[in-house]
Formats: C-alpha cells, sequence, structure tokens
C-alpha cells in the first residue's frame, strides 16, 4: 500500500516539475559533467534502493492491525 503512494507521489512529483524539465539543457548539464552524472547516478540508485526496502518490507512484515482481536 505505502509503495503505491509513493509511486503515485513520484509521478504527481514528475508531472508538476515537467515544464522546468523539458526546458533545460540537460546534456550540457548533466551527461557531459561527469560530476553531475554521476550525482543524478547516484540519487537514482538511492531511490530504487528505498522503494525496494519499502517494497519488502511491504511483502514480506506487513502491518498489523492492532485493535481486531484475531483468534
Amino acid at each position: 500500500m505505502y509503495i503505491a503512494i509513493e509511486l503515485l507521489v513520484l509521478v504527481l512529483f514528475l508531472i508538476v516539475i515537467w515544464p522546468s524539465i523539458k526546458n533545460e539543457e540537460w546534456k550540457e548539464k548533466f551527461i557531459d559533467n561527469k560530476l553531475a552524472r554521476s550525482i543524478l547516478i547516484i540519487f537514482i540508485i538511492i531511490l530504487l534502493f528505498s522503494l525496494g526496502i519499502g517494497l519488502f518490507f511491504d511483502i514480506f512484515f506487513p502491518v498489523e492491525r492492532l485493535d481486531v482481536i484475531q483468534k
């Protein structure tokens, strides 16, 4: 459930900033600049890692409700 919310927020964020992304000169700023490209790759890896950890815990350790009596 939380993964779906995280992905929804990510999509909404990309929709909001898309006009700014489209107008930038990406090749000169990020692709040709090795330091900026490395930082961008690290941010993408961190994003994928955090989504993967969240998915892992959602699947293998689901949240249990404490207000429901289990028999």
